[in-house]
């Protein structure tokens, strides 16, 4: 397991951006090392076959690592942000897919729940925004302990089929009846939906509309949904993607799907999910850097360009570079498109430009 003791920074020392403390370089030592002898041996398997390598991701849980940002009180490793980049950066550089099914463990659900789903969260933002039902107790002491342990697979359902980036037009509902809420509608693109063709994963935050006042606070909240649940079931395994063949997408239905006291609602607000845009950056440094020393260090460009200064070797499986430009693609979609990035980006600029 990771210690979640901070090495004190120097006032004299320069800072290294790479791994700042002695903490932040043992971690990626021990993940290169990890790498190294456990993820890329099975990484070129694992991609053509389309299957998730369960066993091996249960080892990142041993390592501390499917918890990295969650507290130690909740089982996790304590760690900061700037940790779970170093992760998924390592992770991505040799397996893609295996470390997207890493980001949505570890960051959708994981971290999104420590944050979210304990009572001193939910007290600190009643009345500035509503919260569905906090008083069953805390949800990250139920829930975080297998998650970080690797015992339960999990993941976040936002995505819907018609529904990406524009998150707020969700069709899926929660509506409360007694003290139950039923839950209908579908997810789609969900990692770590099913962990083989037939098998759902074991945990999700699942986001539903539970009111239409035009107010995104009020209207949608996030839900814990177990396998298992009445009502809860696979709609399909989405096979032959163009990247990410070793980490599992599916399709999650919800067809009165009842959610009781146990594993009720959390935060009534999307919060904390920047980290999974961070993290996904992350990815997309470790694909490059993979690329630019499968290139020998002589050519200077990344994952796509690759292909083109290979020639046709680029293009078949033998040189890796082919999986990692496939695997990339998903990095200009997953946790909204480039185009709303860029948007996103040009409306702040013009915010700061304003201060």
């Amino acid at each position: 397991a990771l210690s979640s003791s901070r090495a004190a920074f120097s006032t004299t020392a320069p800072l290294d951006l790479y791994s700042p403390t002695e903490e932040h370089q043992a971690l990626r030592e021990m993940l290169r090392s990890f790498v190294a002898q456990k993820v890329e041996p099975q990484a070129l398997e694992f991609n053509r076959a389309e299957k998730f390598n369960v066993d091996l991701f249960r080892e990142l849980g041993e390592l501390g690592l499917l918890g990295i940002t969650v507290p130690e009180k909740y089982g996790g490793s304590g760690m900061d942000a700037l940790a779970a980049v170093i992760a998924h950066e390592e992770l991505s550089s040799s397996d893609p897919a295996f470390c997207l099914s890493f980001l949505a463990h570890s960051m959708l659900f994981a971290n999104n729940l420590a944050r979210n789903g304990n009572d001193a969260q939910c007290a600190k933002y009643v009345g500035l925004f509503p919260v569905v039902d906090w008083s069953i107790g805390d949800l990250a002491c139920l829930y975080l302990p297998a998650a970080s342990s690797g015992e339960a697979i999990c993941g976040m359902a936002m995505s819907e089929p018609a529904v990406g980036t524009d998150v707020l037009s969700m069709k899926t509902t929660a509506v409360k009846r007694g003290d139950e809420y039923i839950l209908n509608g579908t997810k789609m693109w969900i990692t770590n939906g099913a962990i083989n063709d037939t098998d759902l994963g074991d945990t999700f935050l699942v986001y539903a509309r539970t009111g239409n006042s035009g107010n995104a606070r009020e209207d949608f909240s996030s839900f814990i949904v177990e396998k298992g649940f009445e009502g809860f079931s696979l709609g399909q395994r989405i096979k032959d993607k163009c990247g990410m063949r070793a980490s599992m997408t599916a399709e999650l239905v919800f067809e009165n799907c009842r959610i009781g006291k146990e594993g009720s609602a959390v935060l009534c607000m999307m919060r904390n999910l920047e980290i999974e845009r961070v993290t996904l950056a992350a990815m997309s440094l470790g694909i490059a850097r993979r690329s630019i020393e499968v290139m020998n260090a002589y050519a200077k460009q990344v994952a796509d360009r690759a292909i083109q200064t290979l020639g046709g070797y680029g293009y078949v499986g033998e040189y890796n570079v082919e999986r990692l430009w496939r695997d990339s693609k998903l990095l200009e979609i997953g946790g909204g498109t480039n185009e709303s990035h860029h948007k996103n980006m040009s409306r702040d600029l013009l915010r700061v430009d304003r201060l």
